[in-house]
């Protein structure tokens, strides 16, 4: 983010009692924080894309609900043209781009690192209830039979590489959770989908990445699509507000959030000032710093649609010419 209007660099006015009653500046923290409505976040974009440009977005669920607004307002997002075999289309929820969804920086990188430098389909399956296998980066999915596993991954992959078009990268950090395939090092996008299995097995170690190593593999992710790339992408960074569902840390899981969130925000803020095709979009900041009641799902941790819509129309006229 650039420079901005001086106004929003400040708290509030003071301590006073005078405050109370007239009320702090118009656009000092304090009030915006206590008006009925999503708080005003002020930022100015690095950069602008014409109308015509290709998104392609990876991350967390929150990054989907970006996607699919996109494309409502007339983007054309590369990342949501997927079309998977019968098997795998049963398992989905909504979109079927469901699939892609990354949860952790390694996680992220693991699947463009695959795609990118051509790795076998089934690198990493692991079949758990023979002759079932599972592909660990894929959202939803679980065992299929081996022939549907391995054309999911095929169109997963096929999907993927049109990331070297994409002009403008959308990603979408989630958190710092995340388990490991000790027989194969690779990290896993999802938690094991069979406990019993785990456990007998010993073969899944859970890891709560630090700053260092968040840094680094979002830093490699970003060099992947630059050396890959036909054009010369743009990268948007941004944090999922969509908190964990559950932790396996043994903390309180508001905690165990807060170290994520906290690690994410810090590693996308030193993205944005170390590169000048990075710019750091203020999402989290909008849905987090909003009223509960407006921003929230009954579950707290879903983002209501009219925030979403919100939040894009912000990205829209911030970044979209025109």
């Amino acid at each position: 983010m650039g420079k901005i209007d001086t106004h929003y660099q400040h708290w509030s006015r003071g301590l006073d009692d005078k405050f109370k009653e007239t009320g702090h500046a118009p656009h000092d923290a304090a009030t915006r924080l206590t008006e009925d409505g999503y708080v005003d976040i002020a930022f100015t974009p690095k950069f602008h894309f014409p109308k015509t440009s290709k998104y392609f977005g990876i991350g967390s669920c929150f990054a989907r609900n970006i996607e699919m607004a996109m494309r409502t307002a007339g983007a054309e997002v590369l990342s949501l043209d997927l079309e998977l075999p019968a098997a795998a289309r049963e398992r989905v929820i909504y979109a079927q781009n469901e699939v892609l969804t990354k949860f952790t920086p390694q996680a992220m990188e693991t699947e463009l690192d695959c795609a990118l430098n051509d790795r076998p389909l089934d690198h990493g399956f692991i079949e758990i209830n023979a002759p079932k296998q599972w592909n660990p980066q894929l959202h939803r999915v679980g065992e299929l039979e081996a022939e549907d596993q391995l054309a999911t991954a095929a169109a997963v992959r096929k999907t993927i590489l049109t990331i070297k078009q994409a002009d403008v990268v959308f990603i979408t950090l989630g958190l710092t959770e995340g388990w490991t395939d000790t027989e194969t090092g690779i990290p896993l996008n999802d938690a094991p989908i069979d406990w019993r299995y785990a456990k007998r097995t010993g073969r899944f170690e859970f890891r709560n990445s630090s700053y260092e190593e968040c840094r680094a593999s979002v830093s490699r992710t970003l060099d992947l699509v630059r050396k890959h790339s036909t054009v010369s992408p743009k990268f948007i960074l941004t944090v999922s507000p969509v908190p964990l569902l559950r932790t396996f840390s043994d903390q309180d899981i508001i905690v165990a959030n807060s170290y994520s969130k906290s690690t994410l925000r810090a590693v996308a803020q030193d993205m944005f000032r170390a590169h000048d095709d990075v710019d750091y979009f203020p999402s989290y900041e909008m849905v987090t710093y909003s009223p509960r009641s407006m921003a929230w799902r009954h579950d707290q941790r879903h983002v209501e649609p009219p925030m979403v819509w919100s939040i894009t129309g912000r990205f829209r006229d911030a970044y979209v010419e025109g």
